[in-house]
């Protein structure tokens, strides 16, 4: 027979191992991206890894930390 807690802990135990592999799902599956989007409704794409997307992630992530 188990003891009472040893049955909390496996409990918790499976619990934060299905909470991790729902975030190492959600990280897999998402990707950053930059879209600009113009007040003429044109949009444009930026391929992550560029100098151009680089700068702007950079000057977003600043706004962010300003925020």
């Amino acid at each position: 027979m188990l003891k009472p807690h040893r049955v909390l802990i496996d409990k918790v135990s499976t619990y934060t191992d299905e909470a991790a592999a729902f975030i190492r799902r959600r990280r897999h599956h998402r990707r950053a991206f930059i879209r600009i989007q113009f007040q003429s409704g044109d949009a444009l794409d930026l391929t992550p890894g560029t100098a151009e997307s680089q700068r702007i992630d950079a000057a977003t992530e600043a706004l962010i930390d300003l925020s």
